[in-house]
């Protein structure tokens, strides 16, 4: 299945038993085969229950040499800058509640520069993040 055309119905069978969907989404070094992330986070959030985490790596890039946000590595992977995936996340209706600059694998001997990233979906983001009251 298309990680992109994911909904509850075709991947969360429960869902007439009152389940509202995934408490926790983990993606460890998949989002380096999307270039934009923003379609994919929409849909996570349209899968995720009240207050779901989503935990998530990407290869890291610059604003300079990542215009978009993203960008092609020659290894065939995409890198994303932290502002896209913040951003995009954002719409998405998550709030970032961590951050680190990771070494998320080795590639030919050599350290991958990565991000990690840890998400709330919904109010309880808001209120880790010290966002405030809704």
């Amino acid at each position: 299945m298309d990680l992109e055309e994911m909904t509850l119905d075709n991947t969360y069978p429960d869902k007439e038993n009152g389940k509202s969907g995934f408490d926790l989404i983990v993606a460890a070094d998949v989002l380096v085969y999307f270039g934009s992330v923003s379609k994919l986070l929409k849909t996570f959030a349209q899968i995720s229950s009240k207050d779901a985490r989503l935990l998530f790596t990407t290869e890291q890039t610059s604003e300079e040499e990542a215009p978009l946000g993203w960008r092609l590595l020659p290894s065939g992977r995409f890198a994303h800058t932290k502002r896209h995936v913040v951003e995009a996340a954002q719409e998405a209706g998550y709030t970032l509640v961590l951050y680190r600059e990771i070494v998320p694998r080795m590639e030919r001997g050599q350290p991958v520069q990565g991000h990690l990233f840890g998400f709330v979906w919904g109010e309880q983001g808001m209120r880790e993040a010290g966002v405030g009251e809704l």
